[in-house]
């Protein structure tokens, strides 16, 4: 609201305006990547990368008031909580099963498909 009643008063601020909002939507970007090995989840704070053999499976869990974070669930029953939210068509939105498309069922199905040693962390 302060940009806007800025550049309204001030329109040469328009430029410093866009420039560091750009910078501070690239600075937010989380991001959550599957390899063959490992899942890597990167936010502001710094870069998660669990084990493959360690995931056991993923769910999100809804919290009051509206705060969404997915549970990455491993083997020694250590639950990581990652600030990520479902796609807003999910229908795990409503309380449903996730969808095939849902980031915690290709997680969870990513973990079953894992055919080596289990680790123990």
């Amino acid at each position: 609201m302060a940009a806007i009643v800025t550049t309204a008063i001030l329109p040469e601020y328009w430029p410093t305006i866009l420039v560091a909002l750009f910078l501070l939507v690239a600075i937010l970007r989380v991001e959550l990547r599957l390899t063959d090995e490992e899942l890597i989840f990167r936010d502001v704070v710094g870069t998660r990368r669990i084990p493959r053999a360690a995931v056991k499976s993923a769910r999100f869990d809804y919290r009051p008031p509206g705060v969404v974070v997915l549970e990455i669930h491993r083997y020694s029953g250590v639950v990581d909580r990652l600030h990520f939210s479902p796609k807003q068509s999910s229908t795990e939105l409503s309380g449903g099963p996730p969808a095939v498309d849902s980031a915690a069922y290709q997680i969870t199905r990513w973990a079953e498909e894992y055919q080596g040693p289990r680790a123990t962390r």
